[in-house]
C-alpha cells in the first residue's frame, strides 16, 4: 500500500495580497515533510475559478517547486485537465516532460476531463468532452512514445504536423499514465486503455470501490493501452486526518470535512440543470437530480461509521486502509489541508501516520 496526499490548495483566509503566497509556501513544507516521514506520493489538481477551494491553476509550478526540495516523493497530476480549451496537450506533453526531468523521473502523469460545470463554462467548453480528452491523449503519448522523432496527428480536436516535440521525459519511454474516476463508468474504460486509476471515492465505501476496481482488472485483461505499457494501479482518494485520539481528530476534521463535502455536493448540484448542456455527464445529472441522497452523504457520522472518511487514531486509519487494500487498492490518497485545518495541524497528522500508519504497511509488505 502506497500513501499519498492531495492538493486542492484550498484556503478560508479572506483576499488579500499574501493569502496566496502563504498557502503556497505553507503547503510546500507539508509535502517536505511527507518525503521525510515516509509519503510516497503527492498529487496536485488543477482548478480554475474556485475561488477558497482550489488556488492550484497551475500545477506543474507548484510541483516543480515540490520536486526540487524534496529526494523521494513521487510527483503526481492528479489531475492535469488535457481538453484543449484548457491546455493545448502539445503544451501538457512539454511542461510535463521538463517536470520529469527536474523530478529525476519521479513524474505521474494522470489525466482528466473536468466534472465541474463552472468551470467547464468558463472556458466556453463545447462538445463530447470525453471524445477531446482521449485525442488529447493519444497525442501527448504518441510525442513521448517518438523518441524525439517529427510526430504528425489528425483529429477532431488537435493536430499536429510533422513537428519534433521537445523536452522528452526522463522516464523510458514515459512517465506512468493515470486517469481520474468519479463515475462508475470510468473505471472499466482506464482498464481498456491500460490506465491507472485515480478514484476520488468520498461517500463510497471499500465494498463499492471494489466492484470498480474488478471491472478495471477485467478491462484490464483485455486492454490495448494508450500508452506503451499498462498501469494496474488503483489510488484512493479520501478526507483524512489522524490524532492520538479520536476525540481531538474529530475536533479538528468535522468542521472542515463537511465544508468540502458541502463544496462538493454543490458543485455537483450544478448537472441538475445542465443535463444537456454537454454529452457525457449524464451519471452527473442522475445524482444530481437525487438530492436526497446527496443530503445523506454529507453526515459526517454516516461517511464515518460507514469507513468513507479517514479520521481517528493511527489505529482506526490502518483499520479502514486495510478495508480498502482487501478489496485491491494499491494506494490510500489523503486529503488533509482541506477547509479550516490549520498548517501545523496538518504537520503533525501527516507526522503521525508517518509514525505509526505507514510503518504498519510497510512491515506487512517486508514480512
Amino acid at each position: 500500500m502506497d500513501f499519498g496526499l492531495l492538493y486542492e490548495l484550498q484556503t478560508m483566509a479572506p483576499r488579500s495580497r499574501t493569502r496566496d503566497h502563504t498557502l503556497y509556501w505553507e503547503t510546500l513544507e507539508q509535502v517536505v515533510r511527507a518525503d521525510q516521514v515516509g509519503f510516497t506520493h503527492v498529487w496536485a489538481v488543477e482548478h480554475h475559478f474556485r475561488e477558497g477551494f482550489s488556488h492550484n491553476a497551475a500545477p506543474e509550478i507548484w510541483l516543480t517547486a515540490i520536486a526540487q526540495r524534496t529526494e523521494r516523493i513521487r510527483i503526481g497530476h492528479g489531475v492535469v485537465q488535457t481538453l484543449p480549451q484548457f491546455n493545448h496537450p502539445v503544451r501538457v506533453a512539454e511542461r510535463a516532460a521538463a517536470l520529469d526531468i527536474l523530478s529525476n523521473g519521479r513524474l505521474e502523469m494522470g489525466t482528466g476531463r473536468a466534472v465541474n460545470a463552472w468551470e467547464l463554462g468558463g472556458w466556453n467548453v463545447e462538445g463530447n468532452t470525453r471524445d477531446m480528452w482521449r485525442e488529447s491523449l493519444e497525442l501527448i503519448t504518441r510525442i513521448w512514445k517518438s523518441g524525439g522523432e517529427p510526430v504528425t496527428f489528425e483529429g477532431e480536436w488537435v493536430s499536429l504536423r510533422d513537428r519534433v516535440v521537445v523536452p522528452q521525459p526522463i522516464q523510458d519511454p514515459h512517465p506512468p499514465l493515470w486517469m481520474a474516476a468519479s463515475s462508475p463508468g470510468s473505471y472499466r474504460l482506464a482498464g481498456e486503455l491500460g490506465l491507472g486509476v485515480l478514484s476520488f471515492g468520498m461517500a463510497v465505501d471499500a465494498e463499492a470501490i471494489g466492484r470498480r476496481i474488478a471491472e478495471h482488472r477485467e478491462a484490464l485483461a483485455e486492454s490495448e493501452p494508450v500508452g506503451a505499457f499498462q498501469n494496474p494501479n488503483v489510488a484512493v482518494f479520501m478526507m483524512g486526518y489522524c490524532a492520538e485520539t479520536r476525540e481531538e481528530a474529530r475536533a479538528v476534521a468535522q468542521d472542515a470535512f463537511n465544508w468540502y463535502l458541502d463544496e462538493t455536493v454543490r458543485e455537483f448540484s450544478k448537472w441538475a440543470d445542465n443535463s444537456t448542456a454537454l454529452e457525457g455527464y449524464e451519471w452527473y445529472h442522475k445524482v444530481a437530480s437525487n438530492l436526497d441522497k446527496l443530503a445523506a452523504a454529507r453526515n459526517f457520522d454516516y461517511l464515518l461509521d460507514g469507513g468513507m472518511i479517514l479520521c481517528g487514531t493511527p489505529d482506526d486509519l490502518i483499520e479502514t486502509i486495510e478495508r480498502f487494500e482487501g478489496v485491491g487498492a494499491t494506494q490510500m490518497i489523503l486529503g488533509t489541508a482541506i477547509g479550516g485545518i490549520t498548517h501545523e495541524q496538518v504537520l503533525r497528522s501527516i507526522d503521525l501516520i508517518g509514525a505509526e500508519v505507514i510503518p504498519h504497511f510497510a512491515a506487512k509488505v517486508a514480512a
